[in-house]
């Protein structure tokens, strides 16, 4: 089921820092938080400290640089 409600302010400071990340990765966040059902992203927004919503440069093992939210 969609959830419809208003995001939550820590919700919409994901959805901004997709955002920021990449122009359109927004609505895809928004999206995956409205359909929490399925995604689970809503319980884990609110189970993580908003000091650590936020956009950081990192690298994977295969070397290739992106930007990422979280630790």
């Amino acid at each position: 089921m969609t959830d419809t409600r208003p995001l939550t302010p820590k919700q919409q400071k994901v959805v901004e820092e997709f955002e920021k990340a990449r122009p359109g990765l927004g609505a895809i966040a928004e999206n995956n938080i409205r359909h929490n059902d399925k995604t689970g992203w809503a319980d884990v927004i609110a189970d993580t400290p908003e000091s650590e919503l936020v956009v950081r440069d990192g690298s994977s093992r295969n070397s290739f640089m992106y930007r990422r939210i979280g630790g």
